[in-house]
């Protein structure tokens, strides 16, 4: 039958992404109520109907409810308890609806038959009886079984490994101070106005000829004169027609999108700098949303409040990029790939940009977001015009690995952290496993080489969290220093 851990262990992987590990024990314990009918001397009684069981944990739920107890934790708590009879029912026969229904048996058997040839085979057959509550005179209870003991420390071990990676991304928020909030509260900045004479804007251009011309009217209907096209020697007029509407053109070094930023601030004169795309996929309308929070941030994103203008494939390597982002640099962005951001001058000229391409965006927000602090603000966007250059698979996949390698600089208490759970945690189950063989049945039960390798595991995790520990040490000291740097 499945043993108490095995209970325990279903309901609090269940629970633990939504609860934590805390309360999500407390729901794993709740899983277990059902076997309390074993102090009555009846095992598989009408506690294990879900019929019963919804019959008394609804109004229960409805009143701890009206004390304050979420709706969330209820009903992972329910599902917990009626997980139990579930559970039970592939075992053996379970009164799952009673009194409506006889005890059910779900038999399943699934697996590949090789006979010369790999062929699977899946078996299902449902069996029902006569409900029996006749007292029992003795029963074993099970705490551990050794069939489930190995998926039940699995269970156990991944929903505390999650529950570490977000406790991680918790102590990485605290280390970098990233987002202050999605729509921070004017009360709260300094309300000295910023002038579109203090803001230079800067275009990296590669043939868009289409929507330059469109994008630089625009802006000058907005008032912003101080306007910098990056081109990156374009073969299609690009420049022509930015120098007749007014623009200062320059011809980028370097590679890329990249390239175009470092050329603009060796360039950039005014305290700020508006970077956006030269495609008139975004409105030089919402800048002056970016400029009302420009004085308590170092930068400000624009994200894209309305990303159906972009294919749906792009929307989810966005949505992707986003998540390993957040994930590895602790943060809590939206659209850190946005093409329109503002920037404080002299909080980004000191940074050692190594980006190539359309990766820029991410590796200038890992460093203010470590160094600064960074909000966003949402804003239009519109359909390019012209021929597209990002691509999607290709160019995302670059974003991706830039993010993971800027998480290495940038934040290698998680990374580090991440290494050694990988080798830890699967280390400690070789271990513990081997362990309990020797322990309960005999040497001849265990190996010798396994449970080496285990510890071997073991000990590599342990010296990745002492790594992670001494780069928390080092990753405040140098905050300490950068602020005390910049009061002076």
């Amino acid at each position: 039958m499945p043993d108490l851990l095995t209970h325990f262990a279903v309901a609090f992987a269940l629970a633990s992404p939504f609860l934590g590990t805390r309360r999500a024990f407390v729901i794993g314990v709740i899983a277990l109520l059902p076997d309390l009918d074993v102090f009555f001397r009846v095992h598989r009684s009408v506690t294990h109907s879900a019929v019963v069981l919804l019959l008394f944990a609804l109004p229960i739920a409805y009143l701890a409810h009206r004390g304050g107890v979420g709706w969330r934790a209820l009903a992972l708590a329910v599902a917990s308890l009626l997980s139990h009879p579930i559970l039970d029912m592939f075992q053996s026969y379970t009164p799952i609806l009673y009194p409506f229904f006889g005890s059910v048996f779900v038999d399943v058997k699934a697996g590949f038959l090789f006979g010369g040839s790999l062929k699977p085979y899946f078996n299902l057959s449902v069996q029902t009886a006569a409900v029996d509550f006749t007292p029992f005179t003795s029963i074993k209870v099970p705490l551990l079984v050794l069939d489930t003991l190995p998926l039940s420390l699995v269970l156990i071990m991944i929903s505390l490994l999650y529950s570490l990676t977000k406790m991680r991304s918790a102590v990485g928020a605290e280390v970098n101070p990233v987002v202050e909030s999605r729509s921070p509260n004017p009360l709260e900045h300094d309300h000295t106005p910023i002038s579109p004479n203090d803001v230079t804007v800067v275009i990296p251009t590669l043939n868009e000829r289409e929507a330059i011309g469109l994008v630089l009217e625009e802006l000058k209907r907005e008032g912003y004169v101080n306007i910098l096209v990056v081109d990156g020697y374009s073969t299609d007029g690009t420049p022509d027609i930015a120098r007749e509407k007014g623009a200062l053109v320059v011809n980028q070094y370097g590679a890329g999108k990249a390239g175009a930023i470092k050329t603009a601030l060796e360039l950039v004169k005014t305290p700020y700098m508006l970077v956006m795309d030269g495609d008139y996929t975004y409105d030089p309308r919402d800048i002056k949303r970016l400029l009302a929070h420009a004085p308590s941030y170092d930068e400000v994103i624009g994200a894209r409040s309305n990303p159906q203008s972009m294919g749906w494939f792009h929307r989810l390597g966005n949505k992707i990029i986003n998540q390993v982002f957040n994930l590895l640099l602790g943060a809590g962005l939206s659209d850190v790939c946005s093409g329109m951001y503002l920037i404080r001058t002299e909080a980004l000229k000191g940074a050692d940009l190594r980006s190539r391409g359309f990766d820029v965006e991410v590796e200038i927000a890992a460093h203010l977001c470590s160094y600064g602090k960074v909000t966003e603000v949402p804003i239009n966007y519109r359909r390019r015009i012209g021929r597209r250059k990002l691509q999607t698979f290709r160019d995302g996949v670059q974003i991706v690995t830039s993010v993971i390698s800027l998480a290495r600089a940038y934040n290698p208490l998680f990374l580090f952290s991440t290494l050694a759970s990988i080798f830890a945690i699967p280390g400690a189950i070789l271990t513990i496993w081997e362990l309990y063989l020797r322990y309960a049945y005999g040497a001849e039960a265990w190996s010798m080489g396994v449970a080496w390798l285990g510890l071997i595991l073991l000990i590599i995790g342990l010296q990745g969290f002492t790594a992670a520990t001494i780069s928390l040490m080092l990753k405040r000291m140098e905050r300490r220093i950068i602020q005390t740097l910049k009061g002076k």
